[in-house]
């Protein structure tokens, strides 16, 4: 093959590969999560699960052991205190009063039902309720956690502290996690984003666990970065990302062969076609352009200029001349 048809077979390919860029899936590499990320979340699920109160209190149910205290009925050595297994049915049988409904009350609420109770006996009457023992009740872990199953817990557990006896997140864990239970009303299920408990400190979504429920962690969103970055390849949407974001995250545009203003944002439509969106980068950085959230399977590429090309390669051959 002559020189001048190396020459137009080299740009022909080059053309064909900015124009397909932005036509065609690239082939991908897969890339984990960054794992001190991961270990830095999976840290905070286990700080916070020990030190942090899940919302909510413990609701009393079959099987658990109260410690009722009678402070106007009185035996040789002070206030009476009477130990009571609820029934399987969540009933507790006490002096005087006889069969009292506790399953599904907190031990605040039974009080003020027992207080009620006595009143029939005992003016002003003075209850306290005590969980001695917590009844074992199960839950079930799905997904990307470090250790899925069935666990059997005592007591109030939080979301947190269910997944740190899951071993936590593993690499290819998402953020949103979904919690399925039953309740009198039927199904309900609740997405919780983890970074709002372990990174914004929102407590208030740490929720309480029932028993019976299921917490599913599913796999995190990937989004794709090809073309002139340092490290292309497949990414995990685990968080809210933005297109500049995404780039970064790749290892950013390799200046020296990057046609900067070509960048793409390719998205899948509800046909399976992909729409071209352009990314305006310079004036993302300058703050010109909106620098919009990536979607899952979003694929961004930064195409190859050209004349970057040949003036590296024309570099290149200089460079290996002189050495001649």
């Amino acid at each position: 093959m002559t020189p001048t048809a190396v020459r137009s077979a080299l740009l022909g390919s080059i053309v064909c590969g900015l124009v397909s860029a932005c036509s065609i899936s690239p082939a991908f590499r897969d890339h984990n999560i960054d794992a001190d990320e991961n270990a830095e979340i999976n840290n905070s699920i286990a700080l916070m699960a020990g030190q942090t109160a899940a919302a909510g209190e413990y609701k009393i149910g079959p099987e658990d052991l109260l410690e009722v205290t009678l402070f106007d009925i009185e035996d040789n050595q002070g206030p009476r205190i009477v130990p009571v297994r609820v029934s399987n049915v969540g009933h507790v049988t006490l002096p005087f009063v006889g069969k009292v409904e506790a399953g599904g009350l907190s031990s605040y609420e039974l009080e003020r039902s027992l207080v009620t109770h006595y009143k029939k006996f005992i003016h002003d009457p003075q209850v306290a309720v005590f969980i001695k023992e917590y009844r074992s009740y199960q839950i079930s872990i799905v997904g990307f956690v470090q250790q899925p199953g069935v666990f059997e817990l005592r007591g109030r557990k939080s979301l947190l502290e269910g997944l740190a006896m899951a071993g936590g997140l593993n690499e290819d864990a998402g953020r949103n996690i979904r919690i399925t239970r039953q309740t009198d009303a039927g199904i309900e299920t609740a997405l919780i984003d983890l970074e709002r408990i372990t990174g914004g400190g929102e407590l208030q979504l740490n929720v309480a666990l029932v028993p019976g429920d299921v917490i599913n962690v599913p796999q995190a969103g990937t989004f794709y970065v090809e073309g002139m970055v340092n490290k292309p390849g497949a990414y995990p949407l685990q968080q809210p990302t933005t297109v500049s974001q995404a780039v970064a995250t790749a290892g950013g545009a390799d200046l020296t062969l990057a046609n900067i203003s070509g960048a793409v944002l390719l998205r899948k439509l509800d046909d399976g076609q992909r729409e071209k969106i352009p990314v305006r980068l310079a004036a993302i950085r300058d703050g010109r352009a909106e620098d919009f959230f990536v979607q899952e399977d979003d694929v961004v590429v930064v195409p190859m200029s050209g004349a970057k090309y040949f003036f590296d390669r024309a570099l290149g051959i200089l460079r290996f001349d002189r050495k001649l």
